[in-house]
């Protein structure tokens, strides 16, 4: 639900006309709430934790109602002792948040932590490109299950250091021209303005289990990154594709800033980026996995050297970003590690 006064919505328009040589538009005024859960999946007997928040990002739990099958719980947490699907719904003073579902099982399938890919599109160049970095930093903050890939462009005419030149079959998979853009999950366009549209991202961290994981284990040796990609399956698959990235954080470049953010400063000259993709150690579009590997109680490991190269600034601000992704393109789960890193499956 969301309300709009008509002061905010004088002040909307008066937004949109001053910033019309800019081509961009805030929309002002705008409130509602959504609810997150621990895990969509739980074993009879454990315990299910819901959190509240705003659109704009604040947490508002201890103020909300909370019900599960219609009947309000005394705090924000149940355990359910019996199998099924259990639905939340949110209350915050006159505004209700959509229906989550937890699903109770017995314990006897196999089930993985489920993360989800945010890849933003970005530039130094892109003045607008703060305000997507603006989102990433909100959601980030409510979760630990998104992985961020910041993917440099430099269209004809604009010139950025982190340029990524390799991503025009990725480009063409999207097809929609402009920066900046985010994608969730890779095919899924997060909505404009993405500040205030969290809530879109958090969603696919809820819903139902992948029933895939991944782990990784990586080491630095002779100049040269090793790299495993372990995927287990919970079921039968077919179709799926497995891609490998290397990111960079901590990469200190100015960046052109129309936004309010950063206080308005333009240029942001101390700006760190982050998540900045540098290489992809598979197709951009992904390595097949063999149909015959992707079957239920089966582990496929792909394993991968990688000379460094000259253009990393420094190996130990180095990220590992593995995922699959289906036939569609979506991805199924993602995994994210630092270099030297020892993972095992995560398990829900």
């Amino acid at each position: 639900m969301k309300i709009k006064s008509p002061s905010c919505i004088l002040m909307m328009l008066l937004l949109i006309f001053v910033s019309c040589s800019e081509k961009y538009e805030i929309n002002v005024g705008e409130s509602g709430i959504f609810a997150i859960h621990n895990a969509s999946t739980r074993v009879v007997g454990e315990e299910t934790l819901i959190r509240v928040f705003t659109e704009e990002g604040t947490e508002v739990t201890s103020e909300s109602v909370i019900y599960v099958n219609g009947e309000e719980i005394q705090d924000n947490s149940f355990v359910a002792n019996e199998t099924g699907f259990y639905e939340v719904v949110a209350k915050y003073f006159n505004l209700e948040s959509t229906q989550l579902f937890v699903e109770y099982q017995d314990g006897s399938q196999t089930n993985y932590r489920k993360r989800v890919l945010v890849e933003d599109y970005t530039g130094t160049w892109c003045g607008w490109c703060p305000r997507v970095a603006e989102g990433m930093k909100l959601v980030g903050d409510i979760s630990e299950d998104i992985v961020f890939v910041a993917i440099h462009r430099a269209p004809v005419g604009t010139a950025d250091p982190y340029n990524y030149t390799n991503a025009e079959s990725l480009e063409q998979l999207i097809n929609t021209p402009g920066y900046p853009k985010g994608f969730i999950n890779r095919i899924n366009q997060w909505e404009f303005p993405e500040p205030f549209n969290i809530d879109q991202v958090l969603a696919y961290t809820q819903g139902s289990n992948p029933r895939l994981g991944l782990a990784l284990n990586s080491s630095v040796s002779n100049n040269k990154i090793n790299v495993d990609v372990k995927v287990g399956f919970a079921k039968d698959f077919q179709n799926l594709k497995l891609v490998v990235q290397v990111l960079e954080n901590g990469l200190v470049w100015p960046q052109v800033n129309y936004t309010e953010y950063y206080d308005g400063l333009n240029p942001v000259e101390n700006y760190v980026h982050d998540y900045t993709l540098r290489t992809t150690l598979t197709d951009i579009l992904g390595d097949e996995i063999p149909n015959a590997e992707s079957r239920l109680d089966n582990t496929w490991v792909k394993s991968i050297a990688y000379d460094i190269p000259d253009f990393i600034e420094d190996v130990s601000q180095v990220d590992i970003v593995a995922f699959v992704v289906d036939e569609s393109g979506e991805v199924v789960n993602v995994r994210k590690s630092s270099l030297g890193e020892n993972q095992e499956f995560e398990m829900q």
